[in-house]
């Protein structure tokens, strides 16, 4: 532990009076003043020359400083290493994860960090409502909602991009959509959200405009792994995150669809508390997190070359577009 006298006697030369030192310190200024009274006592040293309007350091003050100041640098580094390392040794974190994407995008990259970190525990809730992070006790959250909660702070991962996609077995019976207007005349799986309990809306982009597009004329699921199950079973139009549909697109499964008007990506955050002091463990998990997730906006790259054409025509306006 850093002597506290000392350490009040630097905090007093950075902030470069007793009152700002006292506001940092969160105690007043007359029990710093009579701190370095006490210090310069022991010592026997006058430390700072006063006056009332100005505080500079003596001869020896001066000499002091330039001794101590980069020892206790030194030693508040060496304190706070030890602390993050035995912080970071061990303890439970609660993280709130959605389903889907969770379990395909967050889990695989979990194994390393817990190779790593054996001794920190993962108490992992898959959910895709909106939680309350810090009422409900959680470390860390993902994904692109937030209950509303100005404690809360957010670090952004790669954004998720979005393709309309339909099983080779649906396009066999049914024609093509080459806009997003002709979406009315298929069976379009709806997906309805856990928290609000509607039926979300697809965004597409048409003439540089966003448009929206109720699906309706195929089923309505819950989960976004129900969605994808029943656009491989050839039950519908799905337009899904293309993290989840990359695999099958690439293996043929699903053929992706208007692809001159995919909706604009949606942000993926992580959130946490703002809270001064951070628990190492959860530090390091955001940071394994930050620098492993993968950029799957890039994965268009990987999909087949003979996926469906869609002509770049926008000329015919689609319904409930906004301006």
């Amino acid at each position: 532990m850093i002597p506290p006298q000392l350490s009040l006697f630097r905090t007093v030369i950075v902030a470069g009076n007793f009152s700002s030192a006292a506001r940092q310190l969160g105690i007043s200024a007359a029990a710093v003043s009579k701190a370095i009274a006490q210090l310069e006592k022991n010592l026997g040293l006058r430390l700072f020359h006063r006056t009332t309007h100005s505080l500079t350091l003596t001869q020896d003050g001066q000499k002091l400083a330039e001794r101590v100041m980069p020892l206790l640098d030194e030693l508040e580094q060496q304190l706070t290493l030890s602390t993050d390392t035995q912080q970071a040794a061990c303890g439970r974190l609660k993280v709130n994860l959605p389903g889907s994407f969770g379990r395909r995008l967050i889990l695989p990259l979990l194994p390393a960090f817990q190779q790593r970190y054996p001794d920190i525990e993962l108490d992992l809730h898959f959910d895709d409502r909106i939680r309350d992070l810090v009422g409900e006790g959680f470390d860390i959250g993902i994904g692109n909602g937030v209950h509303e909660d100005s404690q809360l702070i957010a670090r952004p991962l790669p954004p998720q991009s979005w393709v309309t996609v339909a099983s080779q077995d649906y396009l066999a019976a049914h024609p093509v959509p080459l806009h997003p207007n002709a979406l009315a005349q298929h069976r379009c799986i709806g997906y309805r959200s856990p928290t609000s309990g509607r039926i979300q809306p697809w965004s597409y982009r048409v003439a540089g405009k966003s448009a929206k597009v109720m699906p309706c004329g195929g089923p309505t699921v819950t989960t976004v792994e129900a969605t994808l199950d029943a656009a491989r079973l050839g039950m519908g139009i799905a337009l899904l995150g293309l993290w989840h549909a990359a695999a099958d697109i690439r293996s043929g499964i699903l053929v992706p669809l208007l692809d001159s008007f995919a909706p604009p990506p949606v942000p993926i955050w992580i959130y946490y508390s703002s809270r001064n002091y951070l628990p190492a463990r959860t530090r390091l998990l955001i940071d394994h997190l930050l620098t492993t997730f993968p950029d799957h906006a890039r994965t268009v790259s990987l999909l087949p070359a003979n996926r469906a054409a869609t002509p770049q025509t926008t000329t015919t306006p689609v319904s409930g577009a906004s301006q």
